[in-house]
């Protein structure tokens, strides 16, 4: 029986003692024997436990093994797209229609049957949850049909090239009638039902979370290494806020594997025996977003000062201890159709002075410049995290030494995400994952949130809508560049970092792999993960 019990207990989310960690017994089989467990100490854990709705990363890691997807995409070679629940796919010359065509022995855990009546249920209800992370791949959608018992049609008002992509994600990972029948709130705070190779067994909200194998699976796609049951028994993701902590947690044993391992402590796990894996992220850097429509950053010289003030490379450094990747353009460099702009994003102090100065912004008593008896001051929201925190005051420091101050606003996650839909910031900082180009457009059209707030005639609507209807590669990446270079050209968004998560390993784990991205993350992909109990570190 699947026990979710949401409790946030005093500090919880900061501070976790080693010393609770054992207070957890090993798992074993009802005949006594140990299982095959893989413990995960996690950074945090998502307020949303529906892989459909969260926007911080649940469908790439605790949710990834709960739902299948139509479709799922390499990680290693993201234009590889195979099958997974549809077994073959159709799709028009122009782009505008999608027919997939189901596989026939799919169940999900409470043992109803995979349909086509059950995968129109779900993009109907996805589509319709306001700030489902899966929505957007909807955008245009006419019709959606269901041709035969396993057959689906999805059909848009104009061309949709990415949206086979999108089909991979956690975020349209494929959820039972049972689980469709909640209401997003219950469903966010009871989890889903899906197909997927592991089941939702207990949650403890700011404590731990267990998955439990899915008894009978046998329909992994065509990336995975086996068939069958996945070879874990149990996997147990415990919330350890503080690094140090988790560290300390896998060296004593108790945690098989970290996410987000410190900066300072990953030298010297490694140089102990410990793997660490690097995983770089697809989609977008992070950029710090750009109100245009409002202040001192509506005047184009002053936003291309701003991004000329910052030294990439130092804040890697200094924020990161060189873990994280310095951003040479506004898409990752594994994302398909990324454009090399290292040039527009050198440090160039000199630079960014002289078109302040050129501005009319000159220097005050205090170091910060002013224009007209008013100071060159902006405000950045982000979503308060000391990770954020951290590479922000460095940002904060270097545009200083041109003249700027700027003010850390940082917000909780429901006051983040209001103050992006209002408009309520100068700078946002943002990123998104996804596996294809079309990310600049789900970030960047005024038809989507309009995060850099364009007026309606601008110059990057028109090539990101042509793109998505563009099949011919060669013609899609000259529009995406095109689009790329204006970004940073009007300096509409300062790219800072490329995402490079680290995770280490107590070299017992074999099998996991990674998958495309969902919304916050990379997928991690535990189906054909075990554990090797004989092994030491």
């Amino acid at each position: 029986m699947k026990k979710v019990l949401f409790v946030t207990p005093a500090g919880a989310r900061y501070g976790v003692a080693l010393a609770a960690l054992l207070a957890f017994p090993p798992l074993a089989s009802a005949a006594g024997q140990e299982q095959r467990v893989l413990t995960i100490g996690l950074a945090e854990q998502s307020q949303c436990i529906d892989p459909q709705q969260d926007n911080y990363g649940y469908a790439a890691i605790e949710g990834r093994g709960l739902v299948d997807s139509l479709t799922d995409q390499s990680y290693e070679d993201p234009s590889r797209i195979v099958p997974w629940l549809a077994q073959s796919w159709d799709i028009s010359d122009d782009a505008t229609s999608y027919t997939f065509h189901l596989r026939q022995d799919v169940t999900f855990s409470d043992g109803s049957k995979l349909d086509a009546n059950v995968v129109k249920a779900n993009f109907d209800t996805v589509s319709k949850i306001p700030g489902a992370a899966g929505a957007s791949y909807f955008k245009g959608a006419k019709a959606i049909n269901v041709v035969d018992d396993h057959t689906i049609r999805i059909d848009f008002d104009q061309p949709n090239v990415p949206f086979l992509a999108a089909t991979s994600t956690g975020e349209l990972g494929i959820v039972s009638p049972a689980t469709l029948a909640k209401t997003p709130e219950q469903r966010c705070h009871e989890g889903v039902v899906g197909s997927g190779p592991f089941v939702l067994d207990d949650v403890k909200l700011n404590e731990k979370t267990e998955l439990v194998k899915r008894a009978g699976y046998n329909w992994p796609s065509a990336l995975r290494k086996h068939g069958g049951e996945a070879h874990l028994d149990r996997i147990v993701y415990r919330i350890i806020p503080e690094a140090t902590v988790r560290t300390g947690a896998l060296r004593s044993g108790q945690v098989d594997i970290i996410q987000a391992t410190g900066y300072d402590d990953a030298a010297t796990l490694e140089q102990e025996g410990l793997p660490l894996s690097k995983i770089e992220s697809l989609g977008t850097a992070v950029n710090l977003l750009i109100n245009t429509s409002r202040g001192i950053l509506a005047d184009q010289p002053v936003r291309l000062a701003f991004s000329k003030a910052i030294n990439r490379q130092e804040v890697v450094d200094l924020a990161f201890s060189g873990y994280k990747i310095p951003a040479s353009g506004v898409l990752t460099r594994k994302t398909p159709g990324y454009l090399d702009q290292s040039e527009l994003l050198a440090f160039d102090l000199d630079g960014a002075k002289k078109l302040l100065d050129e501005a009319g912004w000159v220097p005050g008593g205090d170091g910060i410049r002013v224009k007209d008896g008013k100071p060159l001051s902006i405000t950045i929201s982000f979503y308060a995290a000391p990770i954020n925190q951290a590479f922000l005051e460095v940002v904060q420091q270097q545009v200083r030494d041109a003249g700027f101050e700027l003010k850390l606003r940082p917000l909780t996650g429901g006051a983040y995400d209001e103050a992006l839909l209002a408009g309520d910031y100068d700078l946002h900082r943002w990123e998104w994952s996804l596996g294809d180009p079309d990310v600049l457009r789900q970030l960047y059209s005024t038809k989507a949130l309009n995060r850099f707030r364009l007026p309606a005639e601008n110059a990057i609507d028109a090539p990101l809508e042509a793109q998505r209807a563009t099949k011919d590669q060669s013609e899609r990446r000259k529009l995406t560049d095109a689009v790329q270079k204006t970004i940073l050209e009007q300096a509409f968004a300062v790219p800072v970092f490329f995402t490079q998560e680290l995770w280490s390993e107590n070299g017992k784990v074999k099998g996991v792999d990674w998958g495309g991205p969902g919304a916050g993350s990379t997928s991690q992909i535990l189906y054909d993960a075990t554990v090797d109990t004989a092994a030491s570190n």
